[in-house]
């Protein structure tokens, strides 16, 4: 059996008390390390104590990483291999797996772009002091990851805080703990030094610690955990995304059916982004039975093959979820019902699609969000936007640009797109804000003539553009 041990500041560490991670299928994969609450506090005080590494040095380690996250073989592995790992183990179709992977990849490579595109316009570089203006600066050193399971792609995320000089904390899911592994053993074997990022699995005894510790926190979870962390400003909670699509009379119905269906099966379902709640101008009854009988056209197969795009798990959790869903809807409301298709006779299932179509918007079910590809269909009127709250992205398959500015205007909407899906995503296009806004704030900042030529000259000598270090007395 696989084992995965803790990545520390001294290496790697495998702990006496051990973590049994079943795969899809509920039987044991591997075992992970547990961190001891206590050892966690000792790692966290030993990256606080290191300093931050100059932006050129990170340059070169990340896109290092890029190409040792793709090329090297880890834990035995090399990426196609990992992928497929991954895939049995948590249940998420391999194409799902790949291109998360690329996501992490292209992440590695571009994370600059990010960061300068979250700086405000009217601060100076990072690592740059401007006579009199303002300067982007961190506001803490330590930034710790709760991490989610429901895909490869979250550990892209904290890439950004590693890129500003912070040292990273990461707490996978022990469901999928391998892609967390794969990406902290590529940064280290880049150059990047241990006590910048570790990677600390645990139960959840430790990530109230994690938090507690740490100087800004990431929190991936459900509504539980959203409620729990609200009043702090030091944790972002990464929560339920409750996505709709609203398909207006002025649109082109056809089109906002194509842009449904796509949004409904991204990520099998089980990201934030894909399309849990569908608002119809026009007929929404008979939308929803169209959604239905395309949906039902959707086949089975293993999270391994290359046709899959629909999430696997172990049979009784199937069940669970498909009898949550039936006993929260009417059952004459049900259009297409959810099955569990087993797979081969192994303890593993997939979850076919759901389709409920709903009397009113006003309907909490709208944003009623399950694992796996499940929509909720509901008449629309544009008079009554207020409906779309709470959503991480509007997606508005119309031409009214009043409708667009009233969305857009919702304080609790996240990102609002015109005629593309819930899952539409770009490298320019925040997913939940810049994390820059959250870990990062600008100061005032001026300096003097003659201060200001010593500390230029000494920034240059730290990049290695001057031979002799400049020295202020």
């Amino acid at each position: 059996m696989l084992e995965v041990a803790a990545l520390g500041p001294s290496g790697q560490y495998m702990t006496r008390k051990r973590i049994l991670v079943p795969d899809a299928a509920g039987d044991p994969a591997l075992q992970l390390a547990s961190v001891p609450g206590l050892v966690l506090v000792d790692w966290v005080e030993s990256l606080r104590r290191t300093a931050a590494l100059p932006e050129e040095e990170l340059r070169e380690v990340f896109l290092e990483a890029a190409r040792v996250f793709e090329e090297h073989e880890i834990l035995g592995d090399n990426l196609h291999a990992h992928e497929l790992r991954v895939a049995r183990l948590t249940g998420t179709p391999l194409s799902i797996v790949r291109e998360c992977d690329r996501m992490i990849s292209a992440k590695l490579r571009d994370v600059w772009r990010t960061v300068r595109l979250a700086a405000p316009a009217g601060c100076a570089g990072l690592e740059d002091e401007p006579l009199a203006g303002a300067v982007w600066r961190r506001v803490g050193d330590v930034f710790a990851v709760n991490a989610a399971g429901n895909s490869p792609a979250v550990h892209a995320s904290w890439l950004e805080a590693l890129a500003l000089g912070y040292r990273v904390v990461v707490r996978p899911s022990n469901r999928d703990p391998l892609t967390a592994f794969r990406l902290v053993t590529a940064l280290r074997l880049a150059g990047l030094p241990n006590e910048h990022v570790v990677m600390a699995p645990g139960g959840h005894d430790i990530a109230d610690v994690l938090v507690e510790r740490s100087d800004c926190a990431m929190v991936y979870g459900g509504q539980a955990v959203v409620d729990k962390y609200r009043s702090r400003s030091d944790v972002l909670t990464q929560g339920p995304g409750r996505s709709k699509l609203v398909v207006a009379k002025d649109s082109d119905r056809r089109s906002g059916f194509a842009i449904a269906l796509e949004g409904v099966l991204y990520h099998a379902g089980t990201a934030c982004t894909s399309t849990t709640g569908i608002l119809v101008e026009d007929d929404s009854p008979g939308f929803a039975a169209e959604l239905a009988e395309a949906l039902g056209q959707v086949e089975v197969a293993p999270p391994w093959h290359e046709e899959a795009v629909l999430p696997a798990l172990p049979g009784d959790g199937a069940e669970r979820l498909v009898s949550a869903v039936l006993n929260a809807a009417d059952p004459d409301s049900v259009l297409l019902r959810p099955r569990v298709e087993r797979i081969g006779t192994e303890g593993m299932a997939v979850v076919t699609p759901a389709v409920i179509k709903l009397s009113s918007p006003q309907d909490p079910l709208l944003g009623y969000e399950v694992p796996f590809p499940c929509a909720w269909v509901a008449p629309f009127d544009r008079r009554r936007p207020e409906v779309l709250r709470d959503s991480l992205v509007v997606s508005l398959h119309t031409s009214d640009a009043a409708l667009v500015r009233r969305v857009s205007a919702l304080a609790t909407v996240a990102n609002v797109y015109c005629g593309k899906p819930t899952s539409w995503s770009h490298p320019d296009v925040p997913h939940d804000a810049f994390l820059g806004e959250f870990i990062m704030r600008s100061k005032g900042f001026a300096l003097d003539e003659e201060m200001r030529t010593c500390a230029g000259a000494g920034a240059a000598a730290q990049r290695g553009e001057h031979k002799a270090r400049a020295r202020c007395s």
